[in-house]
């Protein structure tokens, strides 16, 4: 019998659950593993320039105004404190931050996307894993037995394993380009001296979590992916009856891990880097 006739027979076998939830999940493999290289400014150029052109600018018109607002009243409560006396060094100490402040808000944008380019280019060193087969080479009663009685549930965990990572690296760019229009308003507290920026110091720890995440993203892929795709299947007779049922399982373990980690990376690195 001709090969391709074994091919349409093998795939009329595993159903339309078994050919759905893989297009599904390879899909979304090969879309994540190709946005993971690119940064904000590459992944969307219309929003990137919505952004930059027409947000931005109007969020660093009032930082300016924020700036002078918060440096006044950093002066104010100097001079207001009779406990400490107005010196010579608090006042150089307040015309630095009132200069670091203004070269801060010019080269804002560049600093911004040189971090998510180098974010970018690390993950995309990164990302260079092989996603384990989903399919099941052992026709025998044990894959018969697992799409009878799960085939429908399969493609249920595939849809939304898929459905969590695609709106996780979706949701990180729309985060960054939140920070992008944020950045002009936090950063003026810096100019407020002590006990006042604390808005630059929150925005900062979210900047860097959210920018670098993909990089522990891509880790989380590559690692499970060869963690999964190493389990060696027990060698017995009776168990190889039974492999094609193994293998289905094994399967469903890779999707549920892979998505669960990918969900959990940004608490993660908030907990072990104190962002």
């Amino acid at each position: 019998m001709p090969e391709y006739v074994l091919d349409y027979f093998d795939e009329l076998f595993y159903g339309p659950f078994f050919q759905g939830a893989k297009w599904i999940w390879m899909w979304v493999m090969q879309l994540s593993t190709g946005l993971m290289s690119e940064s904000p400014d590459v992944f969307s150029r219309d929003t990137w320039e919505f952004v930059t052109g027409t947000l931005y600018p109007w969020a660093l018109g009032i930082g300016v105004v924020c700036m002078n607002v918060f440096f006044m009243i950093g002066f104010l409560r100097s001079v207001s404190n009779l406990k400490e006396n107005l010196t010579l060094e608090m006042c150089v100490e307040a015309m630095v931050r009132l200069v670091a402040v203004n070269l801060l808000l010019q080269t804002g944008l560049t600093f911004i996307r040189t971090f998510f380019q180098m974010a970018a280019a690390l993950a995309g060193q990164v990302a260079s894993f092989a996603a384990p087969e989903f399919y099941v080479n052992d026709n025998d009663l044990g894959a018969h037995l697992f799409w009878w009685l799960f085939g429908f549930g399969y493609f249920i965990v595939a849809v939304v394993c898929a459905a969590m990572i695609f709106l996780t690296l979706y949701g990180r760019y729309i985060k960054l380009y939140l920070l992008i229009v944020f950045y002009p308003l936090a950063v003026p507290a810096v100019s407020g001296g002590r006990g006042m920026d604390g808005a630059a110091t929150a925005w900062l720890k979210t900047f860097l979590s959210n920018t670098f995440e993909i990089v522990a993203i891509a880790l989380v892929m590559s690692i499970t992916g060869r963690l999964i795709g190493g389990i060696n299947l027990p060698e017995e007779t009776f168990a190889q009856n039974f492999d094609g049922f193994a293998q289905a399982m094994q399967s469903v373990l890779y999707m549920i891990l892979m998505a669960t980690m990918v969900k959990g990376v940004g608490p993660f690195l908030n907990k072990t880097f104190n962002l």
